[in-house]
């Protein structure tokens, strides 16, 4: 071998050994930049959507699950598993802050240990979902993000959690967190079931909920619910609906209370029903007992909202009222949810005043048996 060749050969094995450690050396700065945008998206990915997670002192094989309320009075299932070393994950994003429950039951252990009916367990754990970090304590507490530290407040405010529909208790958590998401949801039920807030009450939660970052979408609709509301006051007018008699002729809400109360001047009790509703079921044999008690003063209406005319019928000659029965058209249900804003549908009661205005909707009959008592007792 010659000098020259030597060389050239030892030149070539130090250029490909020089290009490998570049190539080495490119290998590994591509790597931690990829580690280093993996980490970023990873970060933002985070941000972008919401994890539920949690460890909890249940056995393995619990099932659980997430149900996230809509923009009607539905909720529908957004997750669903089981826990494995007691511990549970789940992802996902949604549209805006929405209120949630974290359901855990225990029934499939039960079955397949043959267990009895009374070893069934239920957990259910509110809590409002965001695109954040969300944590469930083995106390069964949620932890995570500025709306749920809200409704966490709400929580401390009352261990109900709004379960109930508290005027009050809701003003004063609306009033010290204008800006919440919270606030959004608990004006909305305020605003459901027309009739329940005086106008001054509808004005401050206008004038009050001015801005919502987190829940533009949520602001708009709680808009758009107030101006029916304006119209639907305790005090205002009536509202109609198209009802159809007993013997499938048109007629409407308004003509019926009128009508009741040219007949026999005085209160005007409308039981709003349904066939497939045992506590409106329930609740009749009260009815009964207030329309004989102040049978001089209030007139009973009932106003089913069936859809299906057979099961009414059928309904009304098994639970017979001494009352005056009609039944909701397919315009008046569509409108007695939208005017109304009866969001949960049926036992729904108001009660009409002498003059033909609204006096209030009513919880229940023993409502009704308290307003006329202070009323009539002037």
């Amino acid at each position: 071998m010659t000098t020259n060749n030597f060389y050239a050969m030892r030149g070539e094995r130090l250029l490909i050994a020089t290009t490998k450690k570049i190539a080495t050396a490119m290998h590994r700065l591509l790597l931690l930049v990829l580690l280093v945008l993996t980490g970023s998206y990873t970060a933002w990915a985070q941000h972008d959507g919401f994890r539920l997670h949690g460890c909890l002192p249940l056995p393995d094989g619990t099932a659980v699950g997430l149900l996230v309320s809509t923009d009607t009075a539905q909720s529908v299932e957004c997750c669903s598993g089981v826990l494995r070393n007691h511990t549970f994950s789940f992802t996902g994003k949604i549209d805006r802050p929405r209120a949630a429950t974290f359901i855990t039951n225990n029934l499939n252990i039960v079955a397949k240990n043959h267990w009895p009916d009374d070893s069934i367990h239920w957990n259910y754990i509110n809590l409002y979902l965001t695109n954040d970090d969300i944590l469930i304590t083995p106390e069964l507490k949620v932890k995570g993000g500025q709306v749920q530290d809200d409704y966490n407040d709400l929580l401390a405010m009352d261990d109900t959690g709004g379960a109930v529909v508290s005027p009050d208790l809701f003003f004063r958590f609306i009033d010290g967190h204008p800006h919440s998401p919270v606030a959004i949801d608990l004006a909305r039920r305020l605003m459901e079931r027309a009739y329940n807030l005086t106008a001054a009450q509808v004005e401050h939660l206008d004038t009050t909920i001015t801005s919502v970052p987190e829940d533009t979408i949520g602001l708009r609709l709680m808009r758009q619910q107030i101006a029916q509301a304006r119209k639907m006051v305790k005090g205002a007018t009536l509202q109609d609906l198209d009802l159809v008699t007993t013997k499938g002729m048109p007629t409407s809400l308004s003509k019926i209370v009128a009508e009741a109360q040219q007949s026999k001047p005085g209160y005007v009790l409308i039981d709003f029903w349904a066939s497939w509703c045992g506590i409106c079921l329930a609740a009749m044999p009260d009815i009964k007992t207030l329309a004989e008690k102040y049978s001089q003063d209030l007139t009973v209406l009932g106003v089913s909202i069936d859809i299906k005319e057979q099961a009414w019928l059928r309904s009304m000659q098994k639970h017979h009222e001494p009352w005056a029965q009609y039944r909701t058209s397919p315009q008046g249900y569509k409108d007695l949810f939208t005017k109304y804003q009866v969001g949960n549908g049926v036992p729904y009661y108001l009660l009409v005043r002498p003059d033909g205005k609204v006096l209030s909707a009513m919880s229940g009959p023993e409502q009704v048996k308290e307003t006329l008592d202070n009323l009539l007792a002037k």
